[in-house]
């Protein structure tokens, strides 16, 4: 169950098992709590509740500086779902809701509307203005308030090449941006995937004998330049894929960043549908070629790694 708004929880939540945080991502340290959160609910014979933000409180605070999301808001729910949670409270933050103090955001949203028996969060949770509250302050506030608090340990990975880091929705945009989506599928529990909506591009895939369908991500973060192999899907139906990440250096006018997704073995037209594409690996990078036959040799050695790799 979703409820949107504060307003609408019913009384019947009162005493439930809570947990709360944007969940961008909802990876292997998400999944931790969700767990723990879980087992707790199941225990005590209480409603698992998780309250997250749409949009998360960054976009709201510092638009421009707040980061791209790894997922949109339908496939978070989805996917907090799949992991234990029975509702869904989902807060549309203003800045008068944000302005509030930790205390408040306690005593006015989580008991006032919600009452948890239980609060299940990480050790770096924040809350109320400016994040003034951690979690030190939850169990003071505890007490006072008559619940219960579970501290969950994060998990780290490390990624190959690379150092040891707590997982977070953090780590894993940085992962993304540079083009480590492996590593990015480790932390997730699950490869990386892009949504989005097919696009119109300027028709170079066409003319190189390799159609593609451009998308339009729609603020989602996208990984860093590159050629990947992927599986795509549209209405259903799955395709492996050779996505390309990058500017196209080749042709005389290179383009804004894009993402171009050749479904392999697909007909037909795909604009305006939406499209999601699970990326399984990091090919080569992007390069300029002498000229157009050259680029469709290596694309034709692309398609073949891709085949390759998706079976």
């Amino acid at each position: 169950m979703i409820i949107q708004d504060l307003e609408n929880v019913p009384d019947s939540l009162r005493g439930c098992v809570l947990t709360v945080g944007n969940f961008d991502g909802v990876h292997l340290g998400h999944q931790r709590i969700l767990t723990v959160a879980g087992s707790l609910a199941a225990a005590e014979d209480a409603k698992f509740c998780v309250l997250t933000f749409d949009p998360p409180p960054a976009v709201v605070l510092a638009p421009d500086k707040a980061p791209d999301y790894i997922m949109p808001a339908e496939e978070k729910h989805r996917l907090l779902a799949e992991h234990g949670a029975e509702v869904i409270v989902v807060v549309k933050p203003t800045r008068q809701f944000l302005a509030g103090s930790a205390r408040q955001f306690v005593s006015d949203v989580l008991v006032g509307r919600l009452a948890p028996k239980h609060i299940v969060e990480g050790p770096n949770f924040f809350f109320g203005h400016d994040r003034s509250g951690n979690i030190e302050t939850l169990q003071k506030l505890a007490g006072q308030f008559n619940f219960d608090v579970s501290v969950v340990e994060p998990l780290e990975i490390t990624p190959p090449g690379g150092e040891a880091g707590r997982i977070s929705s953090s780590l894993i945009r940085s992962l993304i941006r540079s083009g480590d989506v492996e590593s990015a599928g480790l932390c997730l529990g699950r490869h990386f995937t892009l949504f989005g909506t097919v696009v119109a591009g300027r028709g170079h895939g066409r003319l190189l004998e390799f159609p593609t369908a451009n998308i339009d991500p729609d603020g989602l973060i996208i990984p860093g330049e590159g050629v990947y192999a992927a599986l795509a899907a549209v209405d259903g139906v799955g395709y492996p894929s050779a996505v390309s990440v990058g500017t196209k250096p080749t042709f005389e006018t290179p383009s804004s960043e894009i993402v171009e997704v050749h479904l392999l073995d697909a007909e037909g037209d795909f604009y305006g549908k939406d499209i999601s594409v699970t990326f399984l690996g990091r090919i080569r990078d992007q390069r300029k070629f002498p000229d157009t036959d050259a680029l469709k040799t290596q694309i034709a050695k692309d398609v073949q790694r891709v085949r390759k790799m998706c079976k």
